[in-house]
């Protein structure tokens, strides 16, 4: 609702008719022009390593967790390279959020503060860890829950993809069983939606797409201060959907 620039990207791509899901959010830092163009890099670059990827390494969480691991490596050179070559894009980084499933088995790749979440009907299990300053204090006792909704360093993220020569992202396997959901989301929307209010609107009637606009609209009606980028991949959470 307020920036005229959308520094997210996402994307939702299949292989093999659909025995392989990628689902990727980015959130760009570094300026609009840097933000927006490490964020695409990122997408980008995940599709077409996705493309490239043999089957044998996206059947078994061994495998996805290798791929996932030696593209953000790959990925990470490539924006840090870009940065420095690029003037005007020095600094940039993204956050990045990628999830490969198949059949019911997912793994998550996770750098930055977007987030994945996993969803039952009996509530949502944030299957990732902000690298945030704010969630190092919070871990370390420093400051509390409340502090931390508001804290004027909130923005400030501990790991990106392209910010450093090197990092190394979180892998987390996660099982996407029957009547269960998967939610990626940027900051845009957990900045405004605390984990319980987005696990009611999945619960919600309608498809999941208008379920996914809902969040998206609950967000931009507290502000929308910032760009809300959401992917809900659900294997039929509702129980009316299942009968």
């Amino acid at each position: 609702m307020k920036r005229k620039i959308n520094e997210d990207h996402s994307a939702v791509f299949t292989k093999e008719d659909g025995r392989f899901l990628l689902a990727v959010v980015a959130d760009g830092m570094g300026g609009h022009k840097g933000g927006d163009t490490a964020s695409r890099m990122a997408v980008e670059g995940m599709i077409r390593q996705f493309e490239e990827a043999d089957s044998v390494s996206l059947s078994t969480h061994e495998g996805r967790a290798e791929w996932l691991t030696g593209t953000a490596d790959a990925l990470n050179r490539e924006l840090y390279e870009h940065s420095i070559e690029n003037e005007e894009c020095r600094g940039m980084g993204t956050t990045l959020e990628a999830a490969v499933i198949s059949g019911r088995d997912v793994t998550v790749c996770h750098l930055g503060d977007s987030r994945t979440y996993l969803i039952r009907r009996e509530g949502a299990v944030r299957l990732t860890k902000d690298h945030s300053l704010v969630n190092l204090l919070l871990e370390n006792g420093e400051i509390t829950e409340e502090e931390a909704l508001h804290h004027p360093k909130r923005n400030v993220i501990m790991k990106a993809l392209g910010t450093d020569a090197e990092t190394e992202p979180d892998i987390i396997p996660a099982e996407l069983a029957q009547g269960a959901a998967i939610l990626i989301c940027s900051d845009g929307l957990s900045n405004k939606l605390s984990d319980r209010e987005i696990s009611d609107a999945v619960l919600a009637a309608g498809t999941a797409g208008e379920r996914a606009d809902s969040l998206i609209g609950s967000a931009n009606e507290r502000g929308g201060e910032d760009n809300i980028s959401v992917i809900l991949i659900d294997n039929g959470i509702r129980e009316e959907d299942c009968r």
